[in-house]
């Protein structure tokens, strides 16, 4: 809003799942331009085919329902975004890599792209759209909760306090987050995207709580509820020197070192002078999900290569060591017979690990230089 006249933006959704529809139906209600856009046949197809044909979403959040009306839902990717404002990348992390081949051409001058949940993937798009002067953005969780219960329709269940975003060159982040809250007012600024990328709960709690639940898991058949069972006291000294490993990183780079208990509590908490602990404690009896169900959860599946290797990555070019980091990675690795760092993402998948450390904390500030 710019002296009180709101302004209406064209907005440009990948991904057609849980997320897409519960962003499409809260940006849509405050009167913006919102496309859908499917890129693959894999889910949610009856979903999509509903909202192809009445372009509109039903709703529900609290006491709050209704229905809302959307520009279009598509499969042409270059026309929705080349049209778009502000694109946002709303899918599992590992279609980043493949989304920036097929979204990044079609990109252009003063474009905001948002990945949500990032773990640094906005990388893949910013290095195939050097001098463009495109901004980029990443998100360490998403703003809602939310399930897709009928074609069409979707449930909201929660809302987080605060929404913490990075951006990219980080020199943008004000301007950025000025644009970006007039479809999610909640966003608030992390200081770049790499402190972002670090943030994501999933990183620690996923990863940990997943593999050393594989027993449990499997054996249970579904009876099964992680954040209730897992994080005993010896399994939470784990998640403390896997957090340790990443707080070292993150403090290597000048960025804040907030804990995975602190950076949940300011996501969902408004008292913030609470125990960190305490809030996790109360989303794992009241608000956390049923599950994992199998050892493939993508738990292990994305949160490993996506997550952890990009921390271990990370160490390895700061010389941090990261040795909880690195057994985790070697475990699923073995239970799941891959080589995950192989496939994982590291900066060197991202196409960045000829800089040195000092470049890539100039590069996060400024963005890429002429030429590079």
């Amino acid at each position: 809003m710019i002296h009180g006249i709101r302004i209406i933006l064209k907005i440009t959704i990948i991904g057609s799942g849980n997320a897409g529809l519960s962003h499409a139906a809260m940006i849509a209600k405050q009167g913006h331009l919102v496309t859908i856009v499917k890129t693959t046949r894999l889910m949610y197809e009856d979903s999509f085919d509903v909202l192809s044909q009445t372009k509109q979403i039903e709703y529900e959040k609290d006491s709050d329902k209704g229905v809302v009306s959307i520009e279009k839902a598509t499969r042409d990717i270059p026309d929705a975004v080349s049209q778009a404002d502000v694109i946002l990348i709303l899918t599992q992390s590992i279609a980043h890599e493949n989304l920036s081949e097929l979204i990044s051409p079609h990109l252009r001058s003063g474009q905001i792209l948002l990945v949500s949940p990032g773990y640094a993937g906005s990388f893949y798009f910013s290095t195939k759209c050097k001098g463009k002067g495109v901004v980029f953005a990443e998100g360490e969780s998403l703003p809602f909760d939310s399930r897709i219960t009928a074609p069409g329709k979707v449930s909201i269940c929660f809302e987080n306090i605060r929404n913490p975003i990075g951006v990219f060159p980080s020199e943008k982040t004000e301007e950025t987050l000025k644009r970006l809250q007039e479809i999610i007012p909640r966003f608030t600024a992390r200081q770049n995207v790499l402190e972002s990328a670090f943030h994501n709960p999933n990183l620690i709690v996923h990863t940990v709580g997943a593999i050393m639940s594989v027993a449990r898991i499997e054996h249970s058949k579904g009876e099964f509820w992680m954040y209730r069972e897992s994080f005993t006291p010896t399994i939470m000294k784990l998640v403390g020197d896997l957090d340790s490993e990443k707080k070292a990183i993150l403090e290597y780079f000048e960025l804040p070192t907030q804990s995975f208990a602190e950076s949940f509590q300011f996501r969902t908490y408004d008292d913030l002078s609470a125990d960190p602990m305490e809030a996790l404690r109360h989303y794992a009896q009241y608000g956390s999900p049923k599950g994992p169900v199998d050892a493939q959860t993508r738990y292990i599946t994305e949160d490993v290569p996506m997550g952890l290797c990009f921390l271990s990555s990370i160490g390895r070019k700061a010389n941090i060591p990261t040795p909880v980091c690195d057994a985790l990675i070697a475990i699923a690795s073995s239970m799941h017979q891959k080589d995950y760092y192989a496939e994982g993402r590291t900066l060197g998948q991202l196409g960045i690990d000829h800089y040195s450390v000092g470049e890539l904390k100039n590069i996060l500030k400024k963005g890429f230089p002429p030429n590079a």
